[in-house]
């Protein structure tokens, strides 16, 4: 049996309330959810309510995102209002240099939109990760595991809480080196484009040659052709890869994608459960294996994905409506069943 509880920090907005240490329970299965849910709780249960015209000024917003023409039933609308999301925000990402172990906060994420008040103290432990944040409400801090396959959560004690923390100089150090990569990055555009100053750009250097195996050029292909819209030479093309190279999930999620596109459901889930084998927490799969479920009218197992992708991306906005919509039809089915 492994860890059945872990330990993490509760930084309230009001500066009256000391930080805290809280410990919660582990259920077997529930790692990635178990957090979440419990903080849904909290945020649910503090703060003001929103009012009529902040909802209405989320759905608003909400409308706007969608392709020009769409149409949504406002039970859909009403039911994507009041989902109680929670933001994660990474302040120490899970990279492989340091062992694939990360600290998140995490927030509400309508702070913003229920007026909630700035918290100084969650700002200040953001700005010291390089991440220059203003929190609304109350915020907590954890550490996780994740290397793609595992998933764990890991304690962190109060007393880590701290700018000297190892971990937060970690931090510091891991965002700065990705906004110097990416100030180099734009500056190489800039120069490729006759942009810098100083005269015409220099000669573009001669393009990398990438070997590829035999199974990766078939993927290449089914690549290529997935962009053109071609949907069965894609997968035809991603079949060959795996005939080549089994283990190629990659492949074999493409095609999994290629076969929901084709209304190939059955073979579309078989593909994603497939991945999901092999990785278990793969978002991609879960939402591919969602969708064919749903075509399939199996709602509640295809309800369950899109609740594991929220567990893990609490902001998944395709998770979200999908599960959005199956609450409503859930809905209208039990008003007509009166």
């Amino acid at each position: 049996m492994g860890r059945r509880s872990f330990r993490f920090v509760y930084i309230p907005a009001d500066m009256a309330e000391p930080l805290q240490q809280w410990e919660l329970e582990m259920p077997e299965g529930k790692e990635v959810e178990c957090l979440i849910n419990r903080l849904k709780k909290h945020f649910a249960s503090c703060g003001p309510r929103k009012t009529e015209a902040q909802i209405r000024a989320q759905q608003a917003d909400l409308l706007s995102r969608l392709p020009e023409g769409s149409n949504i039933n406002p039970a859909v609308l009403d039911v994507a209002t009041s989902l109680n999301m929670v933001e994660n925000i990474s302040l120490l990402s899970n990279a492989r240099d340091n062992g694939f172990v990360g600290v998140n906060m995490y927030v509400d994420d309508e702070g913003s939109i229920r007026g909630l008040p700035r918290n100084v103290r969650a700002s200040e432990i953001a700005h010291c990760c390089g991440k220059p944040l203003h929190v609304k409400g109350d915020a907590f801090l954890a550490r996780v595991m994740d290397n793609g396959d595992d998933f764990d959560r890991l304690d962190l004690d109060l007393s880590e809480v701290s700018s000297s923390a190892a971990w937060v100089q970690q931090a510091q150090q891991q965002n700065e080196r990705k906004r110097q990569q990416e100030s180099g990055e734009a500056l190489l555009e800039r120069i490729r484009a006759g942009k810098a100053a100083g005269g015409a750009p220099p000669a573009a250097a001669a393009p990398a040659v990438r070997e590829l195996s035999p199974a990766e050029a078939a993927k290449d292909e089914g690549n290529k052709a997935f962009k053109r819209g071609d949907w069965q030479e894609a997968a035809t093309h991603y079949s060959r890869a795996l005939e080549l190279d089994p283990g190629m999930t990659a492949a074999l999620n493409n095609r999994a994608l290629c076969r929901c596109k084709l209304g190939q459901w059955a073979e579309a889930e078989a593909d994603a459960d497939g991945v999901l084998a092999a990785q278990p927490g793969n978002v991609k799969a879960l939402l591919r294996r969602a969708a064919a479920r749903k075509a399939q009218g199996r709602a509640e197992q295809a309800a369950e994905d899109w609740r594991a992708v929220l567990a893990k991306e609490p902001n998944n906005k395709e998770a979200a409506a999908g599960l959005a919509n199956a609450a409503a039809a859930a809905a209208d089915d039990g008003a007509q069943g009166q």
